[in-house]
């Protein structure tokens, strides 16, 4: 097993951050790992912020029987932590990519749908909403050409909570064994296989490099969300 930094013979450097127990080289596992979990953090926030702004969109206008069945769902939901939810899914649906993607998406939607209920409640009485009723549109047609190009601000800056939320949760679902399965890897999943070895460096160093590049990223969304709001 190599040390953390080796030196070969003709001066390049083969393993910076050195191999794990296997021989694979653990800074390429640590990017790999980040892109799959940047990449299925943005699958599960597509799917959860759709299904986020489907029922919010559908309560908020609606109303009547429509928002109150709405909004037991979320309030049953918003009380069990996302990460159980989405381990439950993700146990239910098996490994696999569009596994995970739909098991975290369905679990972080809740948020959104609260989110949009309450603003489309709001629209739902604006000036330009009754004259768009009073005009004859249809209640499809308000929806999206009236009401959802208002929320695309809101959208944004819960778009990339969401995010980060979903990179958190694969994040934990990786580290319990129920993201992706071989060859695909994410910092969850890293993060598991480094504290297996964690008395040797190798595995000090994946673990150490894994919760860095995790924190890292939350932390940018974050900072954009942040700046968006401003």
């Amino acid at each position: 097993m190599d040390a953390p930094v080796v030196l070969s013979d003709v001066g390049r450097w083969p393993h910076l951050l050195g191999t794990d127990a296997l021989g694979r080289d653990i800074l390429v596992r640590l990017l790999r790992g980040a892109w799959w979990s940047v990449g299925l953090g943005f699958g599960s926030m597509l799917v959860g912020l759709g299904i986020g702004v489907l029922v919010g969109l559908l309560t908020g206008y609606y109303g009547a029987w429509v928002d109150r069945v709405g909004r037991v769902v979320m309030q049953v939901l918003w009380v069990v932590p996302s990460l159980l939810w989405a381990a439950v899914l993700a146990y239910v649906l098996g490994k696999g990519v569009g596994s995970v993607i739909l098991a975290v998406g369905l679990s972080s939607w809740v948020e959104t749908g609260r989110l949009v209920r309450v603003e489309v409640q709001r629209l739902r009485r604006a000036a330009f909403v009754e004259a768009a009723v009073a005009l004859g549109y249809s209640e499809d047609r308000i929806l999206r050409r009236h009401i959802l190009p208002v929320l695309r601000p809101v959208l944004e800056v819960q778009g990339l909570s969401l995010f980060a939320t979903a990179v958190l949760i694969e994040a934990g679902l990786g580290f319990v064994g129920l993201s992706v399965g071989p060859p695909h890897v994410s910092l969850g999943i890293l993060l598991y296989e480094g504290v297996g070895w964690l008395s040797l460096p190798q595995g000090q160093i994946q673990v150490l490099g894994s919760a860095l590049l995790l924190s890292g990223m939350v932390f940018v969304l974050y900072l954009l969300s942040q700046k968006m709001r401003a």
